[in-house]
Protein backbone atom coordinates (compact mmCIF):
# COMPACT_ATOMS: atom_id res chain seq x y z
CA UNK A 1 0.00 0.00 0.00
CA UNK A 2 1.42 3.31 -0.79
CA UNK A 3 2.02 6.04 1.22
CA UNK A 4 3.26 9.62 2.15
CA UNK A 5 7.26 9.95 1.25
CA UNK A 6 9.02 10.63 4.35
CA UNK A 7 12.81 11.95 5.25
CA UNK A 8 13.79 8.19 5.65
CA UNK A 9 12.55 7.58 1.83
CA UNK A 10 14.64 10.50 0.63
CA UNK A 11 17.53 8.39 1.13
CA UNK A 12 16.73 6.44 -1.39
CA UNK A 13 15.95 8.96 -4.22
CA UNK A 14 19.47 9.26 -4.22
CA UNK A 15 20.38 6.57 -6.71
CA UNK A 16 19.59 6.83 -10.48
CA UNK A 17 16.16 5.60 -11.19
CA UNK A 18 15.45 2.46 -13.59
CA UNK A 19 12.86 4.36 -14.57
CA UNK A 20 11.34 7.65 -15.03
CA UNK A 21 7.80 9.34 -16.81
CA UNK A 22 7.68 12.59 -16.65
CA UNK A 23 3.60 13.48 -17.01
CA UNK A 24 3.70 17.31 -16.87
CA UNK A 25 3.86 18.88 -20.10
CA UNK A 26 4.84 22.35 -19.16
CA UNK A 27 8.09 21.05 -16.59
CA UNK A 28 9.16 18.64 -19.05
CA UNK A 29 9.58 21.63 -22.05
CA UNK A 30 11.14 24.42 -19.21
CA UNK A 31 12.89 22.82 -17.54
CA UNK A 32 14.67 19.31 -15.96
CA UNK A 33 12.59 17.47 -13.33
CA UNK A 34 14.40 16.45 -10.63
CA UNK A 35 12.92 13.83 -8.66
CA UNK A 36 15.10 13.93 -5.17
CA UNK A 37 14.52 18.23 -5.41
CA UNK A 38 10.70 17.64 -5.53
CA UNK A 39 10.88 15.10 -3.40
CA UNK A 40 12.39 17.19 -0.18
CA UNK A 41 10.55 20.30 -1.09
CA UNK A 42 7.18 18.21 -0.34
CA UNK A 43 8.15 17.40 2.99
CA UNK A 44 8.97 20.55 3.74
CA UNK A 45 5.74 21.78 2.74
CA UNK A 46 4.04 18.93 4.76
CA UNK A 47 2.87 17.54 1.17
CA UNK A 48 0.50 20.46 0.20
CA UNK A 49 1.20 22.11 -2.72
CA UNK A 50 3.47 19.20 -3.46
CA UNK A 51 2.48 15.50 -3.08
CA UNK A 52 4.73 12.87 -3.19
CA UNK A 53 3.82 9.28 -2.19
CA UNK A 54 5.52 5.96 -2.14
CA UNK A 55 5.06 2.27 -2.24
CA UNK A 56 7.42 -0.66 -1.56
CA UNK A 57 7.49 -4.17 -2.59
CA UNK A 58 10.70 -5.98 -1.72
CA UNK A 59 13.98 -4.63 -3.24
CA UNK A 60 11.28 -2.56 -5.83
CA UNK A 61 9.97 1.01 -5.32
CA UNK A 62 7.95 3.47 -6.80
CA UNK A 63 7.19 6.70 -6.25
CA UNK A 64 4.36 9.20 -8.06
CA UNK A 65 4.58 13.34 -7.70
CA UNK A 66 2.08 15.83 -8.22
CA UNK A 67 0.97 18.98 -7.56
CA UNK A 68 -1.97 21.33 -6.34
CA UNK A 69 -3.13 23.69 -8.66
CA UNK A 70 -3.32 27.75 -6.92
CA UNK A 71 -6.32 27.95 -5.05
CA UNK A 72 -7.81 25.39 -7.80
CA UNK A 73 -9.46 22.14 -6.02
CA UNK A 74 -7.06 20.20 -8.88
CA UNK A 75 -4.22 18.24 -8.73
CA UNK A 76 -1.26 17.20 -11.44
CA UNK A 77 0.75 14.54 -12.01
CA UNK A 78 4.10 15.27 -12.64
CA UNK A 79 6.70 12.33 -12.56
CA UNK A 80 5.80 8.50 -11.85
CA UNK A 81 9.76 6.55 -11.61
CA UNK A 82 10.69 3.33 -9.82
CA UNK A 83 13.83 2.37 -8.35
CA UNK A 84 15.68 -0.99 -7.88
CA UNK A 85 17.44 -3.83 -9.87
CA UNK A 86 16.30 -4.44 -13.10
CA UNK A 87 14.33 -7.71 -14.49
CA UNK A 88 12.87 -7.84 -11.37
CA UNK A 89 9.55 -8.01 -10.18
CA UNK A 90 6.51 -6.23 -10.29
CA UNK A 91 7.16 -4.42 -12.79
CA UNK A 92 6.74 -0.95 -13.52
CA UNK A 93 3.25 -0.71 -14.53
CA UNK A 94 2.16 -2.50 -11.53
CA UNK A 95 4.29 -0.25 -9.21
CA UNK A 96 2.63 2.82 -11.17
CA UNK A 97 -1.09 1.77 -11.50
CA UNK A 98 -1.15 1.01 -7.43
CA UNK A 99 -0.31 4.51 -6.53
CA UNK A 100 -2.40 5.68 -9.41
CA UNK A 101 -5.23 3.78 -7.30
CA UNK A 102 -3.83 5.65 -4.51
CA UNK A 103 -3.67 9.04 -5.90
CA UNK A 104 -7.34 9.11 -6.72
CA UNK A 105 -7.88 8.03 -3.04
CA UNK A 106 -5.70 10.79 -1.19
CA UNK A 107 -7.72 13.10 -3.80
CA UNK A 108 -11.10 12.05 -3.08
CA UNK A 109 -9.79 12.51 1.08
CA UNK A 110 -8.68 16.08 0.25
CA UNK A 111 -11.72 17.26 -1.87
CA UNK A 112 -9.68 17.42 -5.12
CA UNK A 113 -12.54 17.51 -7.86
CA UNK A 114 -9.94 17.10 -11.02
CA UNK A 115 -6.99 14.96 -11.97
CA UNK A 116 -4.85 16.01 -14.63
CA UNK A 117 -2.24 14.13 -16.44
CA UNK A 118 -0.09 14.93 -20.07
CA UNK A 119 0.83 11.78 -21.57
CA UNK A 120 3.23 11.79 -24.52
CA UNK A 121 3.14 9.85 -27.46
CA UNK A 122 6.25 7.86 -26.53
CA UNK A 123 4.50 6.57 -23.83
CA UNK A 124 1.79 5.16 -25.06
CA UNK A 125 2.13 1.78 -23.12
CA UNK A 126 1.11 3.38 -19.94
CA UNK A 127 -2.29 4.67 -21.73
CA UNK A 128 -4.13 1.62 -21.01
CA UNK A 129 -3.01 1.88 -17.32
CA UNK A 130 -4.75 5.77 -16.94
CA UNK A 131 -8.04 3.95 -18.60
CA UNK A 132 -8.03 1.46 -16.16
CA UNK A 133 -7.59 4.03 -13.19
CA UNK A 134 -10.60 6.46 -14.66
CA UNK A 135 -8.56 8.41 -16.57
CA UNK A 136 -10.13 10.00 -19.73
CA UNK A 137 -8.40 12.00 -22.97
CA UNK A 138 -10.37 15.40 -23.54
CA UNK A 139 -8.09 16.71 -26.30
CA UNK A 140 -4.37 16.09 -27.79
CA UNK A 141 -1.56 18.80 -28.59
CA UNK A 142 0.94 19.08 -30.82
CA UNK A 143 4.61 20.88 -29.97
CA UNK A 144 6.43 22.59 -32.14
CA UNK A 145 10.42 23.63 -31.21
CA UNK A 146 12.06 26.36 -33.25
CA UNK A 147 15.56 26.87 -32.24
CA UNK A 148 16.42 29.91 -34.14
CA UNK A 149 14.02 31.99 -35.87
CA UNK A 150 14.13 32.66 -39.93
CA UNK A 151 13.87 36.64 -40.45
CA UNK A 152 13.38 35.51 -43.93
CA UNK A 153 9.64 35.56 -44.00
CA UNK A 154 9.89 39.24 -43.47
CA UNK A 155 9.89 41.51 -40.39
CA UNK A 156 6.06 42.78 -39.77
CA UNK A 157 4.99 42.59 -36.43
CA UNK A 158 1.60 42.50 -35.00
CA UNK A 159 0.09 45.34 -32.70
CA UNK A 160 -0.10 43.75 -29.17
CA UNK A 161 -0.36 45.63 -25.45
CA UNK A 162 0.35 43.89 -22.43
CA UNK A 163 -2.70 42.17 -20.86
CA UNK A 164 -3.98 44.01 -18.08
CA UNK A 165 -6.43 42.93 -15.40
CA UNK A 166 -9.14 44.33 -17.39
CA UNK A 167 -8.55 41.91 -20.29
CA UNK A 168 -8.84 38.91 -18.29
CA UNK A 169 -12.81 38.40 -18.47
CA UNK A 170 -12.49 39.48 -22.71
CA UNK A 171 -9.81 36.65 -22.74
CA UNK A 172 -12.43 33.97 -20.77
CA UNK A 173 -14.53 35.14 -23.51
CA UNK A 174 -12.34 34.42 -26.50
CA UNK A 175 -11.33 30.97 -24.94
CA UNK A 176 -15.31 30.11 -25.20
CA UNK A 177 -14.99 31.05 -28.60
CA UNK A 178 -12.73 28.93 -30.41
CA UNK A 179 -12.51 25.99 -27.05
CA UNK A 180 -15.02 22.95 -28.20
CA UNK A 181 -17.83 22.33 -25.24
CA UNK A 182 -16.27 19.29 -24.31
CA UNK A 183 -12.59 20.62 -23.51
CA UNK A 184 -14.18 23.42 -21.46
CA UNK A 185 -15.88 21.18 -19.78
CA UNK A 186 -12.97 19.19 -18.82
CA UNK A 187 -10.62 22.34 -18.45
CA UNK A 188 -13.33 23.94 -15.63
CA UNK A 189 -11.50 27.69 -16.13
CA UNK A 190 -12.73 30.67 -14.85
CA UNK A 191 -11.94 33.97 -15.55
CA UNK A 192 -9.56 34.54 -12.99
CA UNK A 193 -7.70 31.74 -14.56
CA UNK A 194 -6.03 34.12 -16.77
CA UNK A 195 -4.35 36.40 -14.90
CA UNK A 196 -0.74 36.57 -14.48
CA UNK A 197 0.17 35.39 -11.18
CA UNK A 198 2.43 38.39 -9.11
CA UNK A 199 6.24 37.47 -9.86
CA UNK A 200 8.88 36.73 -6.68
CA UNK A 201 12.44 36.61 -7.09
CA UNK A 202 12.42 33.20 -6.28
CA UNK A 203 10.07 31.88 -9.36
CA UNK A 204 11.60 29.60 -11.19
CA UNK A 205 8.62 30.12 -14.13
CA UNK A 206 8.31 33.74 -15.40
CA UNK A 207 4.58 34.65 -17.41
CA UNK A 208 4.30 37.25 -19.63
CA UNK A 209 1.30 37.71 -21.44
CA UNK A 210 0.17 40.22 -24.25
CA UNK A 211 -3.85 41.01 -25.97
CA UNK A 212 -5.05 42.31 -29.62
CA UNK A 213 -8.23 44.17 -29.28
CA UNK A 214 -10.70 45.44 -32.01
CA UNK A 215 -13.95 47.56 -30.97
CA UNK A 216 -12.62 47.09 -27.40
CA UNK A 217 -13.20 42.85 -27.72
CA UNK A 218 -9.78 40.85 -27.46
CA UNK A 219 -9.47 39.10 -30.43
CA UNK A 220 -5.95 37.85 -29.79
CA UNK A 221 -4.42 36.30 -26.99
CA UNK A 222 -0.57 35.46 -26.97
CA UNK A 223 1.35 33.93 -23.51
CA UNK A 224 5.16 33.23 -22.73
CA UNK A 225 5.92 30.96 -20.42
CA UNK A 226 10.19 31.21 -19.82
CA UNK A 227 12.09 28.85 -17.50
CA UNK A 228 16.08 28.53 -17.66
CA UNK A 229 15.84 25.71 -20.53
CA UNK A 230 13.41 27.03 -22.88
CA UNK A 231 10.31 29.34 -23.54
CA UNK A 232 6.63 27.92 -23.75
CA UNK A 233 4.41 29.87 -25.98
CA UNK A 234 0.57 29.77 -26.52
CA UNK A 235 -1.60 31.37 -28.94
CA UNK A 236 -5.31 32.15 -28.64
CA UNK A 237 -6.88 33.53 -31.71
CA UNK A 238 -10.70 34.63 -33.34
CA UNK A 239 -10.75 32.67 -36.50
CA UNK A 240 -11.57 36.11 -38.43
CA UNK A 241 -8.22 37.18 -37.61
CA UNK A 242 -5.75 33.72 -38.62
CA UNK A 243 -4.18 36.14 -41.32
CA UNK A 244 -2.33 37.79 -38.48
CA UNK A 245 -0.91 34.68 -37.01
CA UNK A 246 2.32 34.90 -38.82
CA UNK A 247 2.85 38.40 -36.96
CA UNK A 248 1.95 37.69 -34.07
CA UNK A 249 4.36 34.86 -33.62
CA UNK A 250 7.23 37.18 -34.61
CA UNK A 251 5.74 39.68 -31.95
CA UNK A 252 6.09 36.52 -29.33
CA UNK A 253 9.65 36.02 -31.23
CA UNK A 254 10.63 39.60 -30.63
CA UNK A 255 10.08 39.92 -26.77
CA UNK A 256 12.35 36.59 -26.20
CA UNK A 257 15.98 37.98 -25.82
CA UNK A 258 18.22 34.87 -25.77
CA UNK A 259 18.76 31.89 -27.43
CA UNK A 260 16.86 29.08 -25.95
CA UNK A 261 14.75 26.98 -27.60
CA UNK A 262 10.96 28.02 -28.44
CA UNK A 263 7.93 25.89 -28.05
CA UNK A 264 4.84 25.90 -29.40
CA UNK A 265 1.90 24.74 -28.08
CA UNK A 266 -0.86 23.80 -30.59
CA UNK A 267 -4.55 21.52 -29.52
CA UNK A 268 -5.86 20.16 -32.13
CA UNK A 269 -9.04 22.22 -32.55
CA UNK A 270 -5.85 24.90 -34.33
CA UNK A 271 -4.55 22.69 -36.54
CA UNK A 272 -5.14 25.79 -39.08
CA UNK A 273 -2.06 27.14 -37.11
CA UNK A 274 0.28 24.88 -38.21
CA UNK A 275 1.29 25.91 -41.99
CA UNK A 276 1.62 29.46 -40.47
CA UNK A 277 3.89 28.24 -37.94
CA UNK A 278 6.12 26.15 -39.79
CA UNK A 279 6.94 29.12 -42.28
CA UNK A 280 8.43 31.14 -39.21
CA UNK A 281 10.83 27.77 -38.71
CA UNK A 282 8.78 26.08 -36.53
CA UNK A 283 9.06 22.11 -37.02
CA UNK A 284 6.80 19.73 -34.94
CA UNK A 285 8.34 17.78 -32.24
CA UNK A 286 5.90 15.55 -30.83
CA UNK A 287 2.18 15.04 -29.75
CA UNK A 288 0.51 14.78 -26.27
CA UNK A 289 -2.55 13.49 -25.28
CA UNK A 290 -4.53 15.56 -22.12
CA UNK A 291 -5.89 13.14 -19.47
CA UNK A 292 -8.77 14.29 -16.36
CA UNK A 293 -10.19 11.97 -14.18
CA UNK A 294 -12.93 13.62 -12.36
CA UNK A 295 -13.58 12.82 -8.44
CA UNK A 296 -17.01 14.62 -7.83
CA UNK A 297 -19.31 12.44 -6.74
CA UNK A 298 -23.13 12.94 -7.21
CA UNK A 299 -25.93 12.53 -3.84
CA UNK A 300 -29.15 10.76 -5.22
CA UNK A 301 -31.97 12.78 -3.73
CA UNK A 302 -35.57 11.03 -3.31
CA UNK A 303 -37.32 12.70 -6.43
CA UNK A 304 -41.19 12.12 -5.05
CA UNK A 305 -42.54 14.54 -2.53
CA UNK A 306 -43.96 12.91 0.57
CA UNK A 307 -48.02 13.54 0.50
CA UNK A 308 -49.26 10.95 2.33
CA UNK A 309 -47.38 11.78 5.14
CA UNK A 310 -48.78 14.75 7.72
CA UNK A 311 -47.52 17.68 7.32
CA UNK A 312 -47.65 20.04 10.44
CA UNK A 313 -47.15 23.63 9.09
CA UNK A 314 -45.24 25.91 11.65
CA UNK A 315 -45.48 29.81 11.61
CA UNK A 316 -42.06 32.09 11.26
CA UNK A 317 -41.84 35.88 12.13
CA UNK A 318 -41.82 37.81 9.06
CA UNK A 319 -38.74 39.76 8.77
CA UNK A 320 -39.05 43.69 10.96
CA UNK A 321 -37.40 46.02 12.67
CA UNK A 322 -39.22 45.46 15.54
CA UNK A 323 -37.56 43.87 18.21
CA UNK A 324 -38.07 40.05 18.66
CA UNK A 325 -38.81 40.37 22.07
CA UNK A 326 -42.04 43.07 21.69
CA UNK A 327 -45.46 42.31 21.72
CA UNK A 328 -45.68 43.96 18.10
CA UNK A 329 -43.77 41.00 16.89
CA UNK A 330 -46.21 38.99 14.15
CA UNK A 331 -46.02 35.00 13.11
CA UNK A 332 -46.65 34.06 9.49
CA UNK A 333 -48.06 30.69 8.92
CA UNK A 334 -49.11 29.82 5.11
CA UNK A 335 -53.03 29.72 4.44
CA UNK A 336 -53.87 26.13 4.00
CA UNK A 337 -55.54 24.84 1.31
CA UNK A 338 -58.42 22.72 0.28
CA UNK A 339 -58.96 20.94 -2.51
Amino acid sequence: MSRLLTPIDVVGLRRKARSLVVLDGDVSLLRRHRVLLLAVRSILENHTAHITTIVRHGAISAILQARTRRSRPERELMALASYGPDQRYPSDHDMWFNLLESHVVQGARDRIQRLYATLDNQHADLAEIFRQSGYAPFSRQLLLRLDGPDWDQGTRLATMSPQTRHDVWGVHQLYGQITPRPVQLAEAKAARDWMLPLSTPWERVKQRAWVQRHNEQVVASLRIQSGREAHVMRLLIQPNARDEVPDMLRFGMSQIADTLPIWLVLRDYQEDLLWSAQDLGFQPFSEQSLLVRHNVAFIRRPAFARVLEPNHEQGSPIPTIVPAANKQARFYAPPKRHH
